[in-house]
């Protein structure tokens, strides 16, 4: 455990570096820690991860001193996705390549796959690192089959002894020197794609601006099941800027938008530099729209549903995300794919409407409300919606058909996000809901619904309408 007297001179010590923290470089601060004994029994079982936050640690495993692993995400060995989440993974990439767009994935390792070398001796045994290390490469197989553009991080792998590891001792995200080795390999990729040769090249330097604490989340996490006490790690931090920039206007004022663009999680952010480290290494301006906290679709959802995008769409788009997300969610292409190209702005609407929401279901489109019935088959159309507030991230679309049928859509985003209160879904193109005809589209009323709220529905055709459904073997 930590005693008192130790943390008084670590907290001393750490504000004395951090406030002479300058561009230099500066050591981490060091401590010696004794522990009492590995993890409890409660952090070591899965039935204990009770609480959707919970759920993403299970479950801890010690490995060499202050190291923490996860079993089911940081151990894992299977990777990739289903046919259907790769055909729709395709879709998505096909609508983007029509519109001048080069999709691009940063399919992030694991920290078993990496830091293999920190699990303890016995976990080395247990964990199948060649299996893991071989569907790894089946995915990123899998992705350049379907046209997207993937950097191979393999060479990452199990990597030897560094000044500073790839992974936190005890945190699910990378440090800036693990986001840097992984920007030079994606830049080496970005060099590959036809339309990086046609955009404007620029140089960037890092530096070193002070120091990055990190109370690791494994570490928070063992802390509330067994009481342990650890010590915060600290890591250089950086930022990046352009080299020989001698006139700020040319950088705020008539300079282009950059023509490449990053949508990613947390490991994009600001504290780990890795926007900046792929400037660095590709010497080209990255647009970082990436959301902390949003899981893998929400930076993505929020960048389509911009005017950015729409006014300046980027040449590359490169999406970060870890591997444990499921690729194969139906909902979110449903989403995504008709974003690229702006919902229904700008498409004849076939439907219009505008209401005010009462508590519960609100009945908004109607097929035959003008006593003239449409064939308004599923595989056609798409919705986009847009409430009056902001603020509003759930509520639920319920969707009927002529036969009886019906469907409920959750309409949701990460509260991370700024929706502007719009939201576009397709319609269903499953085999057996394509050919249905729509009857009525209803929406309910959110949770702590704000006052006056307000919903404008409209209904228009897909681009592409008319396209074969999708078979039971594509799903």
């Amino acid at each position: 455990m930590i005693n008192r007297h130790f943390q008084f001179r670590q907290l001393a010590l750490a504000s004395a570096l951090l406030a002479a923290a300058s561009s230099q470089a500066m050591a981490a601060p060091q401590y010696q820690v004794q522990r009492l004994g590995t993890l409890c029994p409660a952090a070591q079982d899965p039935s204990q991860y009770t609480s959707k936050y919970l759920s993403f640690f299970t479950a801890l495993v010690q490995g060499q001193g202050d190291w923490l692993f996860r079993s089911r995400y940081d151990l894992r060995t299977d990777f990739g996705t289903t046919p259907y989440g790769y055909s729709q993974f395709k879709r998505l990439r096909d609508t983007l390549k029509r519109k001048g767009i080069e999709l691009m994935v940063v399919y992030q390792p694991t920290r078993g796959l990496v830091n293999r070398a920190q699990l303890t001796a016995e976990e080395q045994r247990q964990f199948n690192f060649a299996l893991a290390k071989q569907n790894y490469l089946q995915a990123v197989a899998d992705f350049r089959k379907a046209g997207i553009w993937v950097t191979d991080l393999s060479p990452l792998f199990d990597e030897p002894a560094a000044d500073t590891a790839y992974y936190f001792k005890a945190d699910h995200h990378w440090t800036p020197a693990g986001a840097e080795r992984t920007a030079k390999l994606v830049a080496e990729t970005l060099k590959q794609i036809p339309a990086f040769a046609d955009i404007p090249q620029q140089q960037f330097e890092s530096k070193v601006v002070g120091l990055l604490p990190k109370a690791g989340t494994l570490h928070k996490t063992a802390a509330n099941f067994c009481g342990t006490s650890y010590a915060t790690q600290y890591v250089e931090r950086y930022a990046t800027e352009p080299v020989g920039e001698a006139d700020s206007d040319s950088l705020f004022g008539d300079a282009a938008s950059p023509q490449i663009a990053l949508v990613g999680t947390s490991n994009s952010g600001p504290a780990y530099n890795f926007a900046g480290f792929l400037q660095q290494h590709s010497s080209t301006d990255v647009l970082n729209m990436s959301v902390s906290g949003g899981g893998f679709d929400s930076a993505l959802l929020q960048y389509m549903s911009s005017q950015e995008f729409h006014d300046n769409p980027p040449k590359i788009l490169i999406w970060e995300f870890a591997t444990h997300y499921d690729l194969a969610q139906q909902s979110f292409y449903r989403q995504a794919v008709p974003l690229v190209n702006n919902g229904c702005a700008g498409r004849p609407a076939v439907m219009n409407n505008t209401i005010t929401l009462k508590p519960g279901a609100n009945e908004v489109l109607v097929n035959g409300a003008n006593n003239a019935l449409r064939d308004l088959r599923g595989r056609d159309y798409q919705v986009d919606l847009t409430f009056s507030d902001p603020s509003v991230h759930a509520s639920q679309a319920t969707i009927w058909y002529l036969n009886g049928r019906r469907e409920n859509f959750k309409i949701e985003q990460s509260d991370r996000v700024d929706t502007g209160g719009r939201y576009v879904f397709e319609l269903r193109n499953d085999a057996d809901w394509a050919d249905l005809n729509l009857l009525a589209l209803e929406i309910h009323s959110p949770e702590d619904m704000p006052a006056n709220l307000s919903v404008e529905a409209t209904l228009c055709k897909r681009p592409g309408a008319g396209d074969q459904p999708l078979t039971a073997q594509a799903r």
